[in-house]
């Protein structure tokens, strides 16, 4: 995040989190997010650097609290990802390094394109989803608000994937998912159904 941050033409001057970070000793430790109360909106932009491993919920909820706020969270868009001039690109989107992103897609408020990612044609990505690193999102694909797609996962042409749910890493999603659900495996399932099956 820093890296495409800086290699953007930005700097960043500290962070928020409730305890100091070794990964992060270069930068000063300002605080939990009650910091927020203490900054001025018209000084400082936000980067939202929440990631997800499952639910996104923590993401949206800082990119929200920020822009309730008054904050402007950055649009970051590393120069190494691919966006076609088709598309545009909302507050608070990030596209890391090696994500493509093609024509006629729709990227929603606050998502996250991380690292190799690929969005086909089409495709429509809801607010604040996350789009995990080496997942693939085939043509005219929709992924509802908050959904979050997992590393390496893949989601075959024209289905949905909706809103706050979870497909796994790896997964191969080959029909439609409902909303708030929890999909694993080749070809992806229920989580539950799967665990049901382990134990017959």
């Amino acid at each position: 995040m820093l890296a495409a941050l800086a290699m953007s033409g930005r700097s960043a001057y500290g962070y928020l989190a409730p305890e100091p970070s070794a990964r992060l000793s270069g930068l000063a430790h300002l605080g939990g997010d009650e910091f927020l109360d203490v900054l001025d909106p018209r000084e400082v932009d936000i980067v939202n650097a929440m990631g997800s491993v499952s639910s996104t919920a923590a993401r949206r909820r800082l990119h929200l609290a920020a822009t309730s706020r008054g904050f402007t969270v950055v649009t970051i868009v590393h120069p190494r990802a691919f966006v076609d001039p088709s598309v545009s690109v909302p507050a608070g989107v990030q596209v890391m390094a090696g994500a493509v992103i093609n024509a006629g897609a729709q990227i929603g408020t606050g998502a996250l394109i991380n690292s190799g990612a690929i969005v086909e044609h089409d495709t429509v990505i809801g607010e604040h989803a996350h789009v995990a690193p080496g997942a693939l999102l085939a043509g005219d694909v929709v992924i509802e608000a908050s959904a979050h797609i997992g590393m390496g996962a893949m989601v075959l042409q024209g289905l949905t994937v909706g809103s706050g749910s979870v497909v796994g890493a790896g997964a191969v999603v080959t029909h439609s998912v409902p909303a708030d659900a929890i999909v694993v495996g080749v070809p992806a399932r229920p989580f539950q159904e799967l665990r049901a099956r382990e134990h017959d």
